[in-house]
């Protein structure tokens, strides 16, 4: 086999092909030709068929790297001092060569300074949940105070909870309507996609049972002491846990089962124990505390929806309370018909009455609107179980200072449960 007429600048080459050998002869235009013979055995040779120039071997010292690196036609590197292809299996394309100073700027992570920056991170998420924690522990306590000095037989005996959750409702209706209108993108989602279905098939019934559940607590402080109020309502994290399982926040575990088990037998033994038992104030606590866990177990699943726009703690007070006011108000106007009773209440009785009654109302509305954002903000940085749990301490000091304000007598069995 003869190919002729294979012009290289002002080369020209004739390749024969044998069975035993293959033969290449470069004729040049001046000079004699050379001839480089392969022998079918020789791996490293047969690898390339192209012309190889012959230089002098340069002296260097043993074991010191390559001079340098030129590259043919083909893309194939060949070393200028052992004339023959590189045989490392790592250079498999050219070398570029190093750029000038300051030409490129290369910056190499330090594994310890990563290690620093997701420590400082999460302190600082620590720091943040913290201070949920803490505010609604001041809040909360205040409101629990608050509502039993307003609503107590032997208090101020304020014989309408219903109308003044409604009030509360219709406060931060209009104080999350003014932040939604003022605050502009920053309470208001980039993309709200809240159709009519999603409104009333989850957010309606989060408002009525955030509704019927606020009611329920106040109206159980005007029959029961305020201590026993906050060891029933401490079952909370009972349905809390049971409803996760229902929603699939938390599947169940053998340790989540226990914890169970010991709050009913705690909630037994604080019942068991109770000298001043009313029925009816029980009841209302536990229906209290029952949907209580159906409500924050809803409110998380509407904070976990980022498509319906109301990730945003103020964005879900601003759909919610409109659904609670009117909730609230139509209790009230069933159980408690508050227009008729204006006509015979001393808090209705005259103008300064009716002022200070609305006063006290404002009053308490403020301190649910803190502390229902303090709760909201907490459930959307961890969940509810958390929220439940950092409730218990809550609640101890809740009812220490009922002991210690109101006289509250602890039985041995209520301390135990």
């Amino acid at each position: 086999m003869t190919i002729d007429d294979e012009k290289f600048g002002d080369q020209k080459g004739t390749i024969k092909l044998s069975p035993h050998r293959i033969t290449t002869t470069i004729k040049k235009a001046a000079g004699p030709p050379v001839t480089t013979r392969k022998s079918s055995h020789s791996r490293t040779q047969s690898i390339s068929t192209q012309p190889v120039t012959q230089k002098k071997k340069q002296q260097s010292r043993r074991g010191s790297l390559p001079t340098a690196i030129h590259v043919n036609e083909a893309n194939r590197f060949y070393h200028s001092s052992l004339n023959s292809p590189i045989r490392s299996p790592f250079l498999l394309s050219p070398i570029p060569p190093l750029p000038e100073k300051g030409a490129i700027a290369i910056h190499i992570a330090n594994p310890k300074s990563d290690v620093t920056s997701h420590y400082i991170t999460k302190h600082e998420n620590t720091i943040k949940n913290l201070s949920y924690i803490l505010i609604w522990y001041f809040f909360s306590t205040s409101l629990s105070l608050y509502n039993k000095n307003l609503m107590g037989r032997d208090r101020f005996n304020f014989n309408f909870p219903l109308l003044v959750s409604a009030i509360h409702a219709g406060l931060h209706a209009i104080i999350t309507s003014l932040m939604m209108w003022l605050g502009g993108s920053r309470w208001r989602s980039a993309t709200v996609g809240m159709t009519l279905n999603d409104y009333l098939f989850k957010v309606v019934p989060c408002g009525v049972a955030a509704a019927v559940e606020i009611c329920c607590s106040n109206a159980a402080l005007v029959y029961i002491t305020l201590s026993f109020y906050t060891m029933v309502k401490s079952s909370t994290p009972i349905w809390v846990l049971l409803f996760s399982f229902l929603f699939g926040f938390e599947r169940p575990r053998l340790l989540l089962v226990a914890i169970i088990v010991v709050m009913v037998v705690g909630v037994i033994l604080t019942v068991e124990g109770e000298t001043k038992f009313d029925p009816v104030g029980f009841s209302l606590v536990l229906i209290a505390s029952i949907v209580s866990g159906l409500r924050w177990s809803m409110t998380q699943l509407l904070l976990q929806h980022e498509n319906m726009g109301i990730s945003n703690p103020i964005a879900t007070l601003y759909y919610l309370t409109p659904v609670m006011f009117v909730t609230m108000f139509t209790l009230s106007l069933i159980f408690e018909h508050p227009l008729d009773q204006f006509q015979h209440s001393k808090h209705f009785d005259t103008v300064s009455h009716i002022i200070e009654s609305f006063g006290l109302m404002s009053i308490g509305g403020l301190l649910a609107f803190a502390m229902t954002l303090a709760e909201l903000y907490l459930i959307k940085s961890t969940n509810t179980v958390t929220l439940s749990v950092a409730g218990i301490s809550k609640e101890i000091v809740v009812i220490m200072l009922s002991v210690m304000i109101y006289g509250d007598v602890l039985t041995p069995k209520n301390i135990l449960g």
